[in-house]
């Protein structure tokens, strides 16, 4: 009896959102970017045919300078009916972010595949490896001016209360 060969599961384009999923940045083109916010979400394209029957799992691990790796596991197919090709969404919360930027990685692996991307550019084009890790920094947004202003405003109210409490307070005890 013939035995039916699948083709090989691949991922590709991944894109990490930002400004509210307003924009995407190609992470493989754009290695080094700056990403802003605390929550950071993105998207994987998984390609490829499974035999029926089978099933493997996706396996992406978000990783920031001087904090612990944080792994996430998505079922494929997703869901477990829907088959290839989709797009695979997630999101990480960064924990060591600053206004200056951190150093952080996503690694993304298929289990159970090997390999599972090509290389899409660079001196590597078409090079087929097992798993790939893509570095970029991550910072917090700076502060819009006007956030900054009604927060000055804020702390000025207060202020002005505490010292009209201690005048009143004051000319209670003559």
């Amino acid at each position: 009896m013939p035995c039916a060969q699948a083709d090989p599961l691949l991922f590709s384009h991944t894109v990490a959102l930002q400004n509210n999923g307003n924009t995407s940045v190609d992470l493989f083109s754009n290695p080094g970017v700056t990403l802003t916010g605390s929550q950071i979400s993105f998207l994987v394209d998984i390609t490829g045919t499974l035999a029926v029957g089978e099933s493997h799992s996706l396996l992406v691990t978000y990783s920031e300078f001087g904090g612990s790796p944080v792994s996430q596991t998505f079922q494929i197919p997703a869901f477990g009916v829907i088959p290839p090709p989709f797009s695979q969404f997630f999101t990480f919360t960064s924990t060591n972010t600053s206004f200056s930027g951190t150093m952080a990685s996503l690694t993304i692996d298929i289990l159970g595949v090997s390999p599972d991307f090509v290389i899409p550019g660079g001196p590597n084009a078409g090079n087929l490896v097992d798993s790939y890790t893509y570095a970029f920094r991550v910072s917090q947004p700076v502060p819009e001016p006007a956030t900054l202003l009604l927060l000055g405003t804020g702390l000025s109210a207060i202020a002005a209360l505490r010292k009209r409490r201690r005048r009143h307070v004051a000319g209670r005890d003559e």
